[in-house]
């Protein structure tokens, strides 16, 4: 920059081979200085690189990679195995409510046959209103499975004699 300066005050007193000659010379200058400066920037970013390079392929951060990825497929194990259990639990619980509804069914239905074949050997002591009423109200109880409706419609049978 000084030697545009120079080159200006060269030019301001008339000299103007001298000024032709300090702005070639400070042009010159300046472009050695930038490819110098961009060399600089250069070795840096290679160095930088080659820091970066060594220190990822050291023998103590490819052990801690290892490790980390150790960890993460023991964690991914464990969280597949976890998930697993649950869809497990829910497939045991869901094959247990079915159970248990198809066991209710039965029973409501074995209680139901049971009934009606008491109802069956009263059917000749009974009036057939209340016959049928019976057999409707047991009916409505064997759809609705409900097997306490069941029980009390069975107290309201009357024993044979």
């Amino acid at each position: 920059m000084l030697l545009f300066v120079v080159g200006f005050v060269c030019l301001q007193f008339g000299l103007a081979l001298l000024m032709g000659l300090f702005y070639l010379l400070a042009s010159k200058v300046m472009l050695l200085a930038l490819i110098l400066l961009a060399l600089l920037g250069a070795i840096a970013l290679f160095k930088a690189v080659c820091r970066e390079f060594s220190a990822y392929f050291n023998r103590e951060s490819a052990a801690l990679r290892q490790l980390l990825s150790l960890q993460m497929r023991r964690e991914d194990v464990e969280r597949r195995e976890a998930a697993e259990w649950r869809q497990l639990d829910y497939w045991h619980r869901l094959r247990r409510q079915h159970v248990l509804t198809a066991d209710n069914r039965k029973q409501a239905r074995e209680l139901s046959d049971a009934i009606n074949r008491e109802l069956q050997t009263v059917r000749a002591q009974l009036p057939t209103a209340i016959y049928k009423d019976l057999r409707k109200a047991l009916r409505r109880c064997r759809k609705q499975a409900d097997a306490t409706a069941m029980l009390a419609l069975r107290q309201q049978i009357p024993c044979p004699r």
